[in-house]
């Protein structure tokens, strides 16, 4: 019966004698060890190779020990690891005993072991949970059903304060701000009820009294019977995003209004939910009403029906993976009223790469498109007269040259248009080229462009014109801009000089607008109201007379510029008094270039100021030389050419005495010479100027006499000392009767206002004998020498028979 039973026992029971020589193995041995009864009769357990030795695996009793407390008569009960057949190793739970008394059975020592596996797995188990709960982040708490605090992790003692052993056993009150204040009712009954709570947000205290704000996970805990035994609450510290979502919010506050300050909307798309959010401001844009939704199918139906596909392309590149698109177009209010829209959209990809979310930020443009379309036309219009101006109609000009076509242009220049400025003003000025400007468009064919190029300059284009037809137009405006011009109630007349340019090939729309250009001042040159067809050789001569005052500009410090003298001879006594400077150019590469060439060129650019100093220092300089070298030239007069630009130069009395004192010859053997033509050209004269030079105690002589048309109060105002007789009077002299008249005139007036005459250009014999009768006193010309080099001059001297004497004129007598 003992020996049924011990069969039917769930734990293995092993009997041995004094040497661990197994007698009884019972079926849970069997079961456990994997050996039959008959295979282990008579044999140790280090025989069957269930252990190894009865050394202990891991920390426990050794084998020695084990037997130590069976020989003292003791039991031993512990774990031990035991090893299958099959090669596996387990634990079981034992006792081993020894046998006391006298039985008949061989059995000296008793062992019971127990499989223990299961619960050392499951030991494991909740040493692995245990030791997550303690080195979790976030405070687990366990609490019974009254609220009194059952378990306490290391978590929770970092979150909030308290030891483990300050908190068990404390009511929930502990960390509750206030009574169940932080627990809803719904919380609590769902607790009660069993059910699962998350997401719960709720702010606890910390062991100083601060505050701490928690996201709580709580759970019902059973007992194996299923009896509710009370709650674990997992409390996660969410202050620093609760923090960091205050911050987000109120940024997004100020973002929104900022948006709204600047007129900006934003709108954002999530494709997997489809939610879509959107500012008020974008709202207020896109005139949405209550409860609309900026879709994108509502949106592209109120996008322009020219911009749509445009748009909806931009879309399909954005699900594609563009990343970032830029781009302006129109839309349509639901009011009717069309609006420009600047959008910038970024995508915000998933894990996979994908896009995952669509930021979208809106400005209204409106005002800007308007004021670029305003600021375009501006650019490309004429302000005053509304005409395109020179760049857009360069661009018509090149795009009919670009597509084969043979444009004409005209280029229109109002002649003496100055004088109207100042005549009626500037305004009265704008008015007429206002008018000018009707009238041309009136004159032209349609098709024809206008333009106004600047100041009263206008152009015009006609696009497969030929020769004769453009005379006709060019003719044709001329006549319409001769009517009368009605401004501020007078009458204006006009007169405009037109240049034509006809295409040919390899034409540009700047060389085009250059030869009408070109073809224009050759207009103005004939004495205007008159139109001139553009010839190439134009282009040529003005090319020239650019590379001639180009080289003008360095002509004096390349040592180019030179002074030839010609002697002034008294009539009297065929004596030298003074030496007129001509200058010359010795170009490097054309050779002598005459005064009449280049004296115009210096006289526009400005140039004959350095020069004109440079020829009057170098002169007074010459002359005084000869005056302390050549015996008897003491008192020789040194006469130099002065244009009206020196004159009017504020500066110019500084220039001509610092050229005096440099020289040290006497003022008054100094005489500037000022054509007549230049002060009549020059009507308001600089008198302080004039009151110097006369101070200094020059002399001005008037120059090519009888050429102009001066008064005597000018001559007398003018305080000049000599007039000089234009040589085209002293040419007709013994040839024609009436030749003398003219001269006779003015030395009959020189006399009466006591000035010497000085006769120019004399040549002949014949010459001199008339202007000897007609009482000329000084003369100058061929007939004594051609105008000499410096060094030439010395010389000459010496050959003259009579030595120069110094003259009383009659100004100083009175």
């Amino acid at each position: 019966m003992q020996s049924l039973l011990l069969d039917e026992i769930g734990q293995s029971v092993i009997g041995m004698d004094s040497n661990w020589r197994v007698t009884y193995w019972n079926r849970a041995s069997e079961r456990l060890y994997g050996f039959s009864a008959a295979e282990v009769l008579g044999m140790t357990p280090i025989d069957l190779g269930i252990v190894s030795s009865l050394a202990s695996h891991g920390p426990g009793p050794t084998g020695q020990e084990i037997a130590d407390r069976l020989a003292q008569g003791q039991d031993w009960s512990g774990e031990l690891w035991m090893r299958h057949p099959a090669g596996r190793e387990f634990p079981v739970h034992g006792t081993v005993s020894p046998i006391r008394g006298r039985h008949t059975v061989p059995v000296d020592i008793v062992a019971i072991s127990k499989d223990i596996t299961d619960r050392k797995h499951t030991e494991a188990v909740l040493r692995r949970f245990s030791a997550m709960v303690e080195s979790s982040g976030d405070a687990i708490i366990g609490a019974d059903l009254k609220g009194k605090i059952t378990s306490w992790n290391a978590g929770a003692a970092r979150m909030f304060g308290w030891s483990a052993a300050e908190a068990v056993g404390q009511a929930h009150h502990l960390l509750t701000t206030r009574d169940a204040a932080d627990f809803s009712d719904q919380v609590t009954a769902r607790i009660r009820n069993g059910t699962f709570v998350t997401g719960v947000e709720a702010r606890w205290k910390h062991k100083d009294g601060s505050l701490i704000d928690v996201e709580l996970t709580v759970s019902p805990v059973y007992g194996q019977d299923g009896e509710r035994l009370g709650a674990s609450a997992i409390a996660r510290d969410i202050t620093e995003i609760k923090r960091l979502k205050s911050e987000a919010a109120a940024e997004r506050r100020r973002l929104l209004a900022a948006q709204e300050m600047a007129h900006v909307g934003s709108v954002e798309h999530t494709l997997p939910t489809g939610e879509i959010w959107h500012s008020e401001e974008f709202a207020r844009i896109l005139g949405m009403g209550p409860g609309e939704s900026p879709s994108r199918e509502w949106m592209l139906e109120r996008t322009h029906p020219e911009d749509r596909d445009r748009v909806s392309q931009v879309w399909r590149s954005l699900e594609a993976g563009l990343g970032f698109a830029d781009f302006e177009y129109r839309f349509i209010r639901p009011d009717g009223r069309e609006r420009w829209l600047h959008s910038r959209i970024r995508s915000v990809n998933g894990p996979d790469g994908k896009p995952l979310r669509f930021l979208d930020t809106v400005l209204d443009i409106t005002d800007r498109k308007n004021a670029e379309q305003i600021l375009e036309w501006q650019a490309r219009h004429d302000a005053l007269t509304g005409l395109p101006n020179r760049y857009l109609i360069t661009e018509v000009l090149q795009s009919f040259l670009d597509r084969g076509a043979r444009p004409v242009v005209m280029f229109v220049d109002i002649d003496r248009f100055k004088l109207i400025n100042d005549g009626i003003g500037h305004g009265g000025g704008d008015k007429i080229l206002m008018l000018l400007g009707d009238r041309l468009l009136k004159a032209i064919r349609a098709g024809d462009t206008v333009a106004r190029f600047g100041g009263d300059e206008f152009i015009i284009v006609c696009e497969n014109m030929r020769m004769r037809a453009a005379k006709l137009l060019a003719e044709r405006i001329r006549d319409c801009v001769r009517a009368p011009f009605e401004v501020d109630g007078r009458q204006v007349f006009l007169n405009v000089s037109v240049g034509i340019s006809l295409a040919g090939p390899d034409e540009t729309a700047e060389s085009m607008l250059g030869g009408a250009d070109t073809a224009m001042y050759r207009a103005k040159s004939t004495g205007g109201d008159a139109s001139v067809i553009y010839d190439a050789r134009m282009t040529r001569q003005a090319s020239g007379r650019l590379d001639l005052e180009s080289d003008l500009r360095q002509a004096l410090d390349r040592g180019e510029l030179c002074l030839n003298y010609q002697p002034v001879m008294d009539l009297d006594t065929e004596a030298p008094v003074g030496f007129e400077s001509l200058l010359r150019w010795n170009h490097r590469e054309h050779g002598l270039i005459m005064p009449d060439t280049f004296i115009p060129i210096a006289e526009e650019t400005g140039l004959i100021l350095p020069i004109g100093g440079w020829v009057l220092r170098e002169t007074l300089r010459q002359v005084q030389q000869w005056r302390d070298e050549v015996p008897g030239a003491g008192d020789l007069t040194a006469a130099v050419n002065i244009s009206g630009r020196q004159i009017v130069a504020n500066d110019f009395p500084d220039i001509v005495e610092a050229a005096i004192l440099s020289a040290g010859i006497d003022p008054a053997a100094v005489h500037l010479e000022i054509t007549e033509t230049v002060l009549m050209g020059e009507p308001d004269l600089p008198k302080e100027s004039l009151q110097r030079l006369r101070r200094l105690g020059v002399q001005i002589s008037i120059d090519d006499f009888g050429t102009g048309y001066s008064s005597l109060s000018y001559l007398k105002w003018l305080s000049a000392r000599t007039l000089k007789i234009d040589r085209t009077f002293i040419r007709e002299l013994g040839i024609d009767p009436h030749g003398g008249t003219v001269i006779e005139l003015v030395v009959g007036m020189a006399k009466s206002l006591r000035l010497d005459v000085v006769a120019e250009g004399v040549e002949t014999q014949g010459q001199l004998a008339e202007l000897r009768r007609l009482g000329v006193n000084l003369a100058q010309g061929f007939l004594w020498s051609e105008p000499l080099a410096p060094e030439h001059v010395p010389a000459w001297l010496n050959t003259q028979t009579a030595l120069p004497r110094p003259r009383e004129f009659t100004q100083r007598q009175a």
